[in-house]
């Protein structure tokens, strides 16, 4: 899913991520984060083996089906992209931390304790990004398209990491079209909750890897990476990694940021 704004469509940000990390040794993230942008669709059919002949003695449940189909694909698609974005960010987890640390408080405590020195994640307009997934995951909640019985903390993460082991437990009802929940409640707005989700795991792995790797060079491919430089007006392209990671994910980024010694 895109936005109009000054981010990337989530999949090409996952493709640039991935474009960064493999020089700085990261290569199972990559593979993870590759197969996550690479998605182009989902072929899915509701009812594909349909034996109680609808299409032929029973057009409302037909129709039921046709509608259900196309919502379910959307969502699938979704949930698709994260899922691998999702092992992506295990895959980082579990080779930066000893067993005995995973063992001791878990994998997404150690990320946050990781990145506790800093109010917001460590790249730019995150508090855009953080802010978007609050948003719908209020109007998700609102509107009853999941549960959430605890307390909500204060990290993002931790309630996506919830969010996640719903789908991975069976917790989360599939939606339904408009047309066919009594409430008349959008089923998109699960759709989109998924898809911002997916944005902040990936920003949570730039953001780990920006500070493991923080002064290490990279080749930018700069040019190809923002849509308003031309690498010609700067003649080199190796730039610190904690530079471009905290920009990656940004179309345009300032030219007057490649002046900043960070």
């Amino acid at each position: 899913m895109c936005n109009q704004e000054n981010f990337k469509c989530l999949q090409e940000h996952s493709s640039d991520l991935a474009l960064i990390i493999n020089q700085l040794g990261y290569e199972g993230v990559h593979n993870w984060l590759m197969i996550a942008s690479g998605i182009k669709n989902v072929d899915f059919h509701w009812n594909r083996f349909d034996k109680t002949g609808t299409k032929e003695w029973c057009s409302p449940s037909y129709e039921y089906d046709v509608a259900k189909s196309k919502i379910s694909q959307l969502y699938v698609y979704e949930l698709t992209i994260f899922n691998y974005v999702w092992g992506a960010f295990e895959n980082l987890l579990s080779n930066s931390y000893s067993k005995n640390q995973i063992k001791k408080i878990g994998k997404v405590n150690l990320c946050i304790k990781t990145l506790e020195t800093f109010e917001q994640l460590p790249i730019l307009e995150y508090p855009v990004i953080k802010n978007t997934f609050f948003e719908f995951f209020e109007v998700a909640m609102n509107n009853k398209l999941m549960n959430y019985n605890k307390k909500l903390p204060k990290e993002e993460i931790k309630v996506i990491y919830d969010i996640r082991n719903k789908f991975a437990h069976g917790e989360i009802e599939f939606p339904e079209d408009v047309d066919y929940n009594y409430g008349f409640i959008d089923p998109n707005d699960l759709i989109k909750l998924i898809s911002i989700s997916t944005r902040v795991v990936i920003c949570h792995i730039q953001s780990l890897i920006l500070i493991f790797s923080k002064g290490e060079t990279v080749y930018s491919f700069l040019d190809n990476l923002f849509q308003n430089i031309d690498i010609e007006d700067y003649g080199y392209d190796l730039f610190t990694s904690d530079f471009i990671l905290r920009r990656l994910h940004l179309k345009e980024i300032s030219k007057l940021d490649l002046n900043i010694k960070e």
